[in-house]
């Protein structure tokens, strides 16, 4: 998959402009705060719906405007293309369309591009809370199985309405039927996840070599207090978990088990690595992961993903600025934002486009 081009008007600081992309690599360079990652955030917004930053809908719209209205093309790698379209009035209601009809779900976006964003809070990843690392699984096999999809979604339908009844503090012969449905799609996405990550951690473990010295030894892990090799044993495994809290789960409240409460392992040599690798290990086996999911939505979709650098050299040193580069450049389309276009070795690239962002105002050069 690949961006063609993008329309933007009244998209957060940035002046009315109609961009054509490079299909290998595509670099924007300008000094902090000029714009650089709202045009990041325009292209990711207008094919999925959201902000990559978690801003609200009313917040892209320009300070000095009253609405915002984004349209791109991109081509997958059978020749096929795809029109999406994005606009909102400040304070209503945002509409998007693909080939000029509205979407109606967010979720209908989902399978349709990969896109692998790679930036400076990344190596929370290893750092940060569980629910990091699982939204990161999460969205990686979203992506690539309807099935895992249907059943996230199903498993956030079923957890609201379960907790909605942990909270009001009655209706134990309703919460049960809650369970056991919550013990079925559970088990299914446990599995999925484990099994997922057999190849996920195969290629992080690859990529990090490549990062690193090769004695250290990348190794992804799932936890979970759910026991079963197989569908049927996790089921009964979850249920008589979600039994023997139920009585917790009053008090507290909310749901105490499933795999919303569970984790992605990394461990380096042997060791856990968010308690005991060292900053530059840790760097390296966030880059290792994003790598991995690039390679694994590439496979299993068969189209690839388009690759965002954005402000992340500053993090890197030259050695692993250099193999990211060449690892991504040489396969994906490839957005990267940096300050400086000295941030950029240009001969790590066969052919590449330059845009300077200067107070929102785009230009090719």
């Amino acid at each position: 998959m690949r961006y063609l081009e993008l329309r933007a008007e009244g998209w957060r600081n940035l002046a009315p402009c109609r961009l054509e992309f490079h299909p290998a690599v595509n670099f924007i360079h300008g000094a902090n705060g000029q714009g650089k990652t709202n045009l990041i955030e325009a292209l990711l917004y207008l094919v999925s719906g959201r902000s990559h930053r978690r801003a609200r809908d009313e917040e892209l719209v320009n300070f000095d405007g009253e609405h915002y209205f984004l349209a791109g093309t991109l081509a997958d790698d059978g020749g096929g293309a795809l029109r999406f379209g994005a606009s909102c009035l400040r304070g209503g209601p945002k509409k998007l369309t693909l080939d000029g009809e509205e979407v109606a779900r967010l979720a209908d976006l989902i399978g349709l591009t990969g896109t692998v964003i790679f930036g400076p809070g990344d190596v929370e990843l290893v750092t940060g809370e569980p629910e990091l690392r699982r939204r990161f699984l999460d969205y990686t096999f979203a992506k690539t199985d309807p099935a895992y999809l249907r059943r996230l979604l199903e498993l956030r339908r079923i957890l609201r309405q379960r907790n909605a009844l942990l909270r009001s503090g009655r209706g134990r012969e309703h919460l049960r039927l809650w369970t056991e449905r919550l013990a079925e799609t559970g088990a299914a996405l446990i599995l999925a996840r484990r099994r997922g990550l057999v190849d996920l951690g195969a290629a992080a473990a690859r990529f990090y070599a490549q990062m690193g010295p090769a004695e250290e030894v990348l190794d992804l892990g799932y936890q979970t207090r759910i026991k079963g090799e197989d569908e049927q044993a996790l089921t009964a495994s979850l249920a008589a978990a979600l039994e023997a809290l139920e009585n917790s789960e009053w008090l507290k409240k909310r749901t105490l088990a499933g795999p919303q409460r569970d984790d992605m392992v990394i461990d380096i040599g042997g060791r856990n690595a968010r308690k005991f690798a060292s900053q530059g290990q840790k760097r390296s086996a966030a880059v290792a992961l994003k790598l991995a999911q690039a390679e694994y939505l590439a496979r299993v979709r068969r189209d690839r993903p388009i690759v965002f650098l954005d402000d992340v050299f500053s993090e890197l040193d030259g050695d692993r600025r250099e193999k990211l580069c060449h690892l991504v450049g040489q396969n994906y389309q490839t957005f990267i934002a940096a300050p400086q276009v000295e941030d950029l070795r240009r001969e790590l690239f066969a052919e590449l486009r330059l845009f300077r962002v200067d107070a929102g105002r785009i230009t090719a050069a």
